[in-house]
Order: structure tokens, then C-alpha cells, then sequence
């Protein structure tokens, strides 16, 4: 028994010379349709603007991350200069102290969210504080036997 409603009821399939060739003029025209006049009609005006478009885009890559980069620095640093830590402090406190929040996060933070970031640079001042707390209680230790430093030759020569 031979079913042939089955096969009326399918669409019928346009067998196309080219089928590469043709999927790469509908990948231009997909392309082009932000275009105006005849470049975003015209098939071979069109390629040749996509492709300078496409190595335009290509080589602005790295310049635009770059921007964002300086962007979301400037966004900490400014940031950081409410609440008056430095910059460059704020981040080496937080490598050091294992917060691992990138700097999209931390921009997104001192915009949006003023009081976690906040909360961020307080940690970092007392961080900051309990390190020279440390450094000063080392400084002021008796030096041990043997060692001869350079206070020691200085008020030897004076």
C-alpha cells in the first residue's frame, strides 16, 4: 500500500545550483540590513562595506576593552576617593585579603550600590591600620644579639 497523502501534504524542496554561495548572500544580507541606500540593497556594494566593517570591528577589539578597563578604574578610583582610601591600596587590601570581586563588580559598587562599597573601603582602612599596628609593634622589638644595624653605625659616627 502506497501512502501518497503523506508526501502531497510536505513542502516541496527548491533544489538551489549553489547551496554555499547562496547561504553566503543571505549571511550578507543579514548583515546589511542597518545600511542605508543602495549598499544595504545592492549585493556587491554591500559585501565590500561588510567586510571593511567586519576588519574594522576586528582591530577596535582590544582599543575597546581597553576603554571599558580604564572606565571601570576610574569608577573604583573615584569610589574610593569618597571615602578616602587610595586606589591602589583598595585593591592590593582586597587581593590580599582573598575578596575576589573583579573590577566590573566593584564599579557596578561604588555606582549602584554606594553603601557595600562603602562597607568594602571601612574593611580596607582596618586592614590598612591593623597592618601598620604590626609593622610598628616589629620596628620597635629590641634588635637581637649579633645584628648590627644601620642606627647602630650612625650614632657610632656621630
Amino acid at each position: 500500500m502506497v501512502f501518497l497523502m503523506h508526501r502531497l501534504l510536505m513542502p516541496k524542496k527548491v533544489m538551489v545550483p549553489n547551496p554555499e554561495r547562496q547561504w553566503k548572500r543571505e549571511m550578507y544580507r543579514r548583515l546589511q540590513w542597518f545600511f542605508r541606500g543602495r549598499i544595504r540593497n545592492c549585493y556587491k556594494l554591500g559585501r565590500r562595506t561588510i567586510k571593511k566593517v567586519l576588519y574594522k570591528r576586528t582591530v577596535a577589539r582590544a582599543t575597546i576593552r581597553k576603554n571599558i578597563n580604564y572606565l571601570f578604574s576610574f569608577r573604583i578610583a573615584a569610589g574610593c576617593a569618597q571615602h578616602g582610601v587610595q586606589y591602589s591600596s583598595f585593591m592590593k587590601s582586597l587581593y590580599e585579603s582573598n575578596i575576589a570581586l573583579n573590577r566590573k563588580m566593584l564599579a557596578q559598587l561604588s555606582t549602584f550600590e554606594p553603601r557595600t562599597f562603602q562597607g568594602l573601603c571601612e574593611f580596607v582602612k582596618k586592614q590598612h591600620t591593623e597592618s601598620l599596628r604590626q609593622g610598628l609593634a616589629a620596628a620597635t622589638k629590641p634588635t637581637p644579639s649579633g645584628v648590627i644595624t644601620r642606627d647602630m653605625i650612625e650614632q657610632v659616627h656621630k
